[in-house]
């Protein structure tokens, strides 16, 4: 029992540092669309393992050190194929990735048939991985390479930063391009390398790819992204240690993985701005928005010829400018007057009923009409100009396709410039068809968040 205590601190250690230094460089890797780069970059370290141990034995050192020599032969030879040839990269990657990985095999097969210490060379293991059996020397390894590694991206985060975002403009101000996206591959490698003996080869690009991807739908920068990156690959990789410490019978390697595809899972999920219920919640609230601000400006319109009296508008007329679409009607103009925007009122057929005969007026059921309160007049004034300076600037300017934008939607003061703003709403001034009397536009900034409501 105390030794499995000891060797569950070390794999632990071991996997939540190989974690954070993952979601670091993995950030990195993301954004410079490298990531399946880091998949060949794993399958091709497989060949070195198997030369260093014919060349050196089972030096562990050796071995890794193979691991790293063709590991960048390979990606070096993915960025010969993609320069001097009209192959695409993803095909070059391809091929790359599986010359290198069937002669791993081919060459581990010949080890393990004419080695007699094949079996203790532990090549199986780098394969998919060997988790549980790591050591306290495999422990202060990983450590000091990731301890470097994020160094060197701390080191370098300006450069890397334009590297990833700009690297056009990065070219042109003279920063050295190249020198610093061999940088970047020498890391990547760095980190596949020291990842082998916890997840192995097949698994490593999880480790690269997964806590970066999860991390980007909760921030948005560069520092934010790297950070959570790193604390997502850590959890992953002291999460599956944990759990395969108490389920003996699941491997290490593939619960780590599948802990950081939960990760991601629950992001993809549930992240409060870029997760999928998230966006579908922004979508319920941007289709309200639209329906709102559109019945707002049909409201101003059927009560424009009586401005400035607030007509009454029969319920009738209104719900029948929605045809098929009668129940959104009525929850349409049950909003409004919560929202203390409409009113009740008699229409001049039910007052005339009333006058002539009172008892049938009075068993009536129901409001007959509605009317536009002091502010809802003021806010379908807002909606019905926004509605009018779109379809003013589409048929006189009309550098927007019409067909993408919605007046009832748009945030025209937020697209258009101010000088265009106003020579709209002149246009419309002098026309006579501006709705508020020719006053100023307001900004609507606070209108969605009233009509989310």
């Amino acid at each position: 029992m105390p030794f499995l205590e000891y060797n569950t601190a070390i794999v632990l250690g071991g996997t939540t540092l190989l974690g954070f230094a993952s979601g670091v460089i993995g950030v990195l890797g993301l954004l410079r669309r490298r990531a399946l780069l880091g998949d060949a970059l794993a399958h091709a370290t497989l060949p070195g393992i198997c030369l260093a141990f014919l060349l050196f034995g089972r030096q562990f050192g050796a071995l890794l050190f193979g691991a790293l020599v063709t590991g960048i032969a390979g990606v070096a030879l993915v960025a010969l194929l993609s320069r001097y040839t009209r192959i695409k990269e993803d095909a070059n990657i391809g091929i790359v990735l599986s010359v290198f990985f069937g002669g791993g095999l081919a060459l581990s097969t010949y080890i393990q048939k004419n080695s007699v210490d094949a079996a203790q060379a532990g090549i199986n293991g780098f394969i998919l991985g060997r988790t549980a059996g790591m050591v306290q020397a495999d422990l202060i390894f990983i450590c000091t390479a990731a301890v470097a590694v994020c160094f060197v991206v701390l080191l370098f985060y300006k450069e890397f930063k334009l590297l990833c975002f700009d690297p056009d403009f990065a070219a042109v101000e003279g920063w050295p391009v190249v020198r610093l996206d061999f940088l970047l591959m020498l890391l990547l490698a760095v980190t596949v390398v020291i990842g082998l003996p916890a997840v192995g080869i097949v698994l490593m690009v999880a480790m690269l790819i997964v806590p970066p991807a999860a991390a980007r739908f909760w921030v948005a920068g560069l520092a934010p992204m790297m950070w959570l990156a790193g604390a997502f690959g850590a959890l992953t990789g002291a999460a599956g240690s944990l759990t395969s410490t108490y389920a003996a019978d699941l491997p290490a390697g593939p619960v780590i993985v599948l802990c950081g595809s939960a990760l991601f899972l629950i992001s993809l999920l549930f992240a409060p701005r870029r997760g999928i219920l998230a966006r579908a919640r922004d979508r319920r609230r941007w289709r309200k928005r639209r329906a709102i601000r559109g019945f707002l400006r049909i409201l101003y319109e059927a009560s424009e010829a009586a401005l400035p009296e607030r007509a009454a508008l029969p319920i009738a007329d209104l719900l029948g400018r929605f045809p098929g679409r009668a129940r959104e009607a009525e929850a349409l103009v049950a909003h409004a007057a919560r929202a203390g925007w409409l009113e009740r009122a008699e229409s001049e057929e039910r007052a005339a009923l009333r006058r002539s005969a009172p008892r049938a007026a009075a068993a009536a059921e129901g409001d007959d009409a509605v009317r536009l309160t002091a502010a809802g007049l003021q806010k379908a004034a807002e909606a019905a100009r926004i509605h009018r300076l779109w379809q003013h600037y589409l048929r006189t300017s009309a550098h927007i396709d019409r067909d993408i934008v919605d007046p009832d939607a748009e945030e025209i003061e937020s697209i258009l410039p101010r000088a265009v703003l106003a020579q709209l709403e002149e246009d419309l001034k002098n026309a006579g068809t501006l709705p508020g009397g020719g006053a100023p536009v307001r900004a609507l900034a606070g209108l969605p968040r009233e009509l989310a409501t």
